[in-house]
């Protein structure tokens, strides 16, 4: 897995970008979302930029050997734990939470991963359940 300084919009974007593949699916309609609840400003990252982390994460994820489509998508909580632990500004992960939470609601459904992301995201931070 590639490294990204602490707090940078890089390791912001990586867990964003775990979220949106959390369904198996990432979706205009989520990245839309994104950009009317103020990412670029909250994260200090554009629609662009996010896109090409996703991607990062979609080589990073891969490489450990063949995987299906919907294993890449699943991030075990050890792997969500590492990215989780590149972020320990408050605000940051609070903006972190409030996107991811937009992003998944964002086309009107909430899946057992989405919700096991989120849980698992708010466990590693040790953050109250919504």
């Amino acid at each position: 897995m590639r490294h990204y300084h602490c707090n940078s919009p890089e390791a912001a974007g990586r867990i964003l970008a775990a979220c949106l593949l959390s369904d198996g699916h990432l979706g205009l309609t989520e990245l839309e979302a994104l950009d009317r609840c103020g990412m670029e400003r909250r994260l200090s990252l554009n629609r662009s930029r996010l896109l090409s982390i996703v991607q990062t994460l979609y080589e990073d994820l891969t490489r450990c050997g063949y995987l299906s489509w919907s294993d890449v998508c699943q991030v075990d909580p050890a792997t969500l734990a590492c990215l989780a632990a590149d972020v320990h500004d408050r605000q940051l992960r609070r903006d972190i939470i409030d996107l991811c939470n937009e992003a998944v609601m964002a086309d009107h459904s909430y899946c057992d991963r989405e919700a096991d992301f989120l849980r698992l995201l708010r466990d590693a931070w040790q953050l109250p359940a919504q």
